[in-house]
């Protein structure tokens, strides 16, 4: 068995687990050199994103303020997160996370993790998913959103599930949306869970059209009317002797 196979059958067991469709072995590697950069970049400046299902209201930040409700975000594909959470007494005891691209290599087992019981109710370890996106007013700032909830985790998987599918069909699978709420019923008691609001598909090229044109608006790029790319120069013919 080539490295190559064994590669594309780790990747394979690995997006199977989590109910998504496998990535090659080429995107993953993207993916990863897409990460890097982001990493070295950002020098750490993140913002968090939450969602609270008993009051139905986002918050972004260290300061918990409720994000501006006419903003715009796009998610990346590559940015996205799993883990996972253990609460006790309404608070985060532990917290494991890492890169679904590297879950062979930084994930942890259920069965490794630590007992920090006793558990109250609701306490204890939880699975974990999450986004990474960016505000179009701001784009060069990361925003993260995790959740451990099992109506916020559906949320983020069917987004997930839809962008390896557009990806997988060399679509355009970076989703602008907006935050919204819906409210449902579970034991006779209303909560709410999160709602990402698609408004357009982009690809990679038009928003980076949009980060170096400071003449597009956030519009222009929901509409897909960035600019064509430069046609590459003909070669020139040397003249007949």
């Amino acid at each position: 068995m080539t490295e190559e196979t064994k590669t594309a059958g780790a990747l394979a067991s690995f997006m199977g687990s989590a109910g998504l469709p496998a990535i090659d072995k080429k995107a993953a590697a993207q993916a990863l050199a897409q990460s890097a950069d982001a990493g070295s970049s950002s020098g750490g400046d993140v913002d968090y994103l939450s969602f609270s299902g008993k009051k139905g209201v986002w918050s972004l930040g260290r300061d918990k303020e409720a994000p501006d409700p006419d903003s715009v975000y796009i998610i990346d594909p590559y940015a996205g997160l799993e883990g996972w959470t253990c609460w006790k007494g309404g608070t985060v005891a532990e917290k494991h996370q890492w890169s679904p691209f590297e879950r062979d290599m930084q994930g942890v087992a259920a069965s490794a993790l630590k007992d920090h019981g006793p558990y109250g109710d609701g306490d204890g370890w939880q699975f974990m998913l999450g986004l990474g996106m960016a505000d179009l007013d701001e784009p060069t700032k990361m925003i993260q959103f995790s959740t451990t909830s099992k109506s916020g985790r559906n949320a983020v998987g069917d987004l997930q599930k839809e962008m390896i599918t557009r990806m997988l069909a060399d679509e355009p699978d970076m989703p602008v949306i907006t935050l919204g709420s819906v409210d449902f019923t579970a034991h006779g008691k209303v909560n709410s869970k999160p709602v990402f609001e698609t408004l357009s598909w982009v690809t990679r090229e038009e928003f980076s059209a949009f980060m170096n044109d400071p003449d597009m608006s956030i519009d222009d790029l929901i509409d897909g009317e960035a600019p064509a790319p430069e046609p590459a120069p003909k070669a020139r013919r040397r003249a007949a002797a």
